[in-house]
């Protein structure tokens, strides 16, 4: 199991971005059409927040694959 950073596996720091990310995705798609907030804000946390699951996600499956050959 790869240690990522101050003795945490690579698995719970990934699971907490991937969930980090799910998050930014909703609260971009809850304030999307609320007038307090610009929609541009809301298109960015969607954005930043898809990218963060995917870009995680590719890690952990890439890192199993790499320890598993």
């Amino acid at each position: 199991m790869l240690i990522y950073n101050y003795g945490l596996s690579g698995e719970i720091i990934w699971t907490s971005h991937i969930l980090m990310g799910l998050f930014f995705i909703l609260v971009g798609y809850q304030t999307l059409n609320n007038k307090k907030i610009n929609q541009i804000l809301s298109l960015v946390l969607i954005n930043l927040g898809g990218l963060g699951v995917l870009y995680h996600s590719h890690l952990w499956y890439d890192t199993k694959k790499k320890l598993n050959t």
